[in-house]
């Protein structure tokens, strides 16, 4: 897969809402075009953001942008999802640099929620994301709207989401691996388990917790995993 080819299977998407009149559109991207040199390429995907339902127009999520998501909304006390996204982003993208050899360790992972300049940095390569392209209305999980959207949306979001050609595919919340099943049509040993991982078609799936709350070394114990099954592919 390309950029290219990103681009049109996201215009696909986009387009088709528009025409059915969707409001409140979330549009997703790497955030810089350096996403498509990574090795690991590595998306992190979150169940759904809220606050955006009646815009008319789709909303881009920019890399400036994301900042306000990750840094202003925790001072705010909106919502603590995207902030500690970052801090497991941040904890994989440095043991997979270091592995086998791992210095930094789960303290470090805590200390880092502080230093969000150095989170913020490490986002630029990455590719973050809610399943549901779509905003919410508020902050509890709407899982019947959601599960709409994904419906009325199924065949382009599978062909969004193949495009990204990820090598490490983080999904968070319980429904979002049974969601992902139902998207890329996985059954039998290609079945997405929550908190399990599997390999399809050369992406590493791992399913996870929702980050809303502190799991720090249960994630830390998962970012080895996920290091492990990188490295020992």
């Amino acid at each position: 897969m390309s950029k290219e080819l990103f681009e049109i299977a996201s215009k696909n998407l986009y387009d088709k809402m528009l025409f059915d009149g969707v409001k409140g559109i979330m549009q997703y991207k790497p955030f810089f075009d350096s996403y498509w040199e990574e090795k690991p390429k590595m998306v992190f995907c979150n169940y759904e953001n809220w606050g955006y339902q009646n815009h008319e127009k789709p909303t881009l999520l920019t890399y400036e942008d994301f900042e306000w998501w990750f840094n202003e909304k925790i001072t705010k006390g909106k919502s603590r999802t995207a902030h500690y996204t970052v801090v497991f982003a941040n904890a994989l993208q440095k043991i997979i640099k270091e592995f086998p050899s791992i210095t930094f360790t789960v303290s470090d992972m805590r200390k880092s929620y502080s230093k969000c300049s150095e989170l913020y940095k490490s986002m630029k390569n990455v590719m973050y994301m809610n399943l549901r392209p779509t905003s919410a209305k508020g902050n509890n999980q709407e899982i019947d709207a959601t599960h709409n959207i994904i419906r009325k949306y199924k065949n382009e979001m599978k062909a969004y989401l193949e495009a990204l050609d990820a090598d490490i595919f983080v999904l968070s919340s319980k429904d979002a691996a049974n969601l992902y099943n139902f998207i890329l049509d996985l059954s039998g040993n290609s079945l997405l388990k929550f908190n399990r991982s599997v390999c399809l078609h050369g992406t590493k799936l791992f399913s996870v917790y929702h980050f809303r709350f502190p799991k720090y070394n249960y994630w830390y114990k998962k970012i080895m995993e996920i290091a492990n099954c990188w490295y020992n592919k």
